[in-house]
């Protein structure tokens, strides 16, 4: 692509507590960044994006329709731009999903899967460690098998401040010994080794099968683990590559 043409695609997710985005020049994507939104776009948020507006904007939305209708009124009146709202499919880019009601399946989830089948073709278990860890496994023809969800790092902390007396939980990382001597790394440890001892059991239960994680708290769980992981930040936004290379084939391969 020349460098004086506008950008290919502004790649956006919506999650639960952050929003991320990356750039796409027609060939690869750029390194993912974030920031915490709060239901609302964060004012200083739209600064960091090129002043010159891309071909086109796709945003992947699980945060509610609040932010995405924001996200909408800002490309309208600043680039005049409609996005692209992206949506789980029953099949796409070598991705059969597993769910009976395909478009439930969460998007950031049905991207992940998408993202992994560009690193690889075996089988294989996607971990989006987020506000919620969710665990998706696929086999060797892109077939969804099917996932789980569950509470994430941060969410375990918050859930045991608002639900029990413990309060002002300090969260900074402790020694990584498994048993504590405070009530912080007490719970710290608790928090970061159920998500690693749940993601070693559904391995555990499937043999032979790539394990990759990203998300947020992806670093955090990745040296607790058993298995063999490889940690893939842009995992998502690499799925969301592959609907705008849909769109440029179909618009006769230009940038």
């Amino acid at each position: 692509m020349n460098r004086s043409s506008p950008l290919e695609a502004l790649l956006i997710d919506c999650g639960n507590s952050r929003i991320g985005w990356s750039s796409y020049d027609g060939e690869a994507v750029t390194p993912p960044e974030h920031c915490r939104h709060g239901g609302t776009l964060p004012p200083e948020l739209t600064a960091q994006w090129s002043q010159q507006p891309p071909r086109r904007v796709l945003i992947a939305n699980v945060a509610g329709g609040g932010l995405q209708q924001q996200l909408g009124r800002w490309f309208a009146s600043h680039w005049k731009i409609t996005p692209t709202l992206l949506r789980a499919q029953r099949q796409a880019h070598g991705v059969t999903n597993g769910y009976r009601d395909a478009e439930t399946l969460g998007v950031d989830r049905w991207l992940a899967l998408i993202g992994a089948r560009t690193v690889t073709s075996q089988p294989l278990c996607v971990v989006d460690c987020g506000t919620a860890v969710t665990i998706d496994v696929m086999d060797a023809v892109g077939v969804h098998q099917g996932g789980l969800i569950a509470p994430g790092y941060g969410m375990m902390l918050t859930c045991l401040e608002q639900g029990t007396a413990i309060a002002g939980i300090d969260l900074r990382e402790h020694d990584g010994q498994l048993l504590g001597s405070s009530t912080a790394e007490c719970i710290h440890s608790g928090a970061v080794n159920s998500v690693a001892a749940l993601i070693d059991r559904v391995m555990g239960a499937h043999p032979g099968h790539a394990l990759l994680l990203t998300g947020g708290d992806a670093q955090r769980i990745f040296p607790l683990l058993e298995h063999h992981a490889e940690v893939i930040p842009d995992l998502l936004f690499r799925g969301m590559a592959r609907y705008v290379k849909q769109r440029q084939a179909r618009d006769g391969g230009k940038c």
